[in-house]
């Protein structure tokens, strides 16, 4: 596990409060990696954002008048789009005021206020009676918090017996040391990521939340289109990134990004537990 930088929480809420310009001009509506199916996929950026939602959707399994907690929801647009697929009650939640605006905005103007519904709230604390939730989900939310062994206690409070978990996170495949733990600490100073984990401390921090593992797939390979496409729009928005968070800023996401479409990393995994 990487152990140096820890963003604290209120770092994170300032991040997401003003990223909007960011994620419009980089991401659209989705604040998550992109997922192509093969070589062949000639998905673009944004269809490949929703490629992962939809690859998110089939994990849960869930079906007409459940409930879903969608923990890091970003700009809500994957529950949206689960909401519709599924007919399914979504409830997400963010630390960020601001995001927390624009999703519910963005819910009521595409017809889903009584259906999708976002709320500002903490996932280490989750506002929710026990037992509430029919499944959850955390797309790349995870990495921006510490204590990921709390959150899936609380995550495992919320959940039904029997409900589903499908999550996405960084993780340490191999040993960060020397170049690679140098590019990695600044990736998670630029994204505000906290320290990632080895593949074989998440059972245990599932077992311990009463969840427990039915699927395991790295999908580092069928993302790794994402930061050389990232990188692109990144240089093609330069001035309005610039003028929006000074030249610093920019070239800094610029040599990250470069970094990461060099080196492949970090790596991306999807988990999928069940709750007993």
């Amino acid at each position: 596990m990487t152990t140096q930088y820890v963003p604290s929480s209120a770092e994170v809420v300032a991040f997401y409060d003003n990223a909007l310009p960011l994620i419009a001009n980089l991401a659209g509506d989705n604040v998550h990696y992109g997922y192509w199916h093969s070589r062949e996929d000639t998905s673009t950026l944004h269809e490949a954002m929703d490629n992962l939602t939809d690859v998110m959707i089939e994990r849960l399994g869930v079906t007409a008048g459940r409930r879903v907690l969608d923990v890091g929801c970003g700009l809500g647009a994957p529950a949206q789009r689960l909401a519709r697929a599924r007919g399914v009650e979504v409830v997400g939640i963010s630390t960020s005021p601001a995001m927390v605006r624009e999703a519910t905005a963005r819910a009521r103007a595409a017809g889903l206020g009584g259906q999708v519904r976002f709320e500002v709230a903490d996932a280490e604390h989750l506002p929710f009676e026990d037992a509430s939730f029919d499944a959850a989900w955390a797309i790349e939310s995870l990495v921006h918090m510490a204590d990921r062994p709390r959150v899936f206690r609380e995550i495992g409070r919320v959940l039904r017996p029997g409900g589903r978990l499908a999550l996405t996170d960084f993780y340490e495949r191999i040993p960060f040391t020397g170049e690679r733990l140098t590019m990695i600490e600044e990736y998670r100073r630029a994204a505000l990521n906290t320290p990632f984990h080895r593949l074989e401390e998440y059972p245990p921090m599932l077992r311990d939340a009463g969840l427990h593992l039915i699927e395991y797939l790295d999908i580092s390979e069928q993302t790794d289109r994402h930061y050389p496409m990232l990188l692109e729009r990144l240089r093609a928005h330069r001035d309005e990134l610039t003028a929006a968070y000074g030249a610093e800023t920019v070239a800094a996401l610029d040599s990250v990004f470069t970094n990461c479409a060099r080196t492949g990393e970090p790596h991306y995994m999807l988990m999928t537990a069940y709750r007993s």
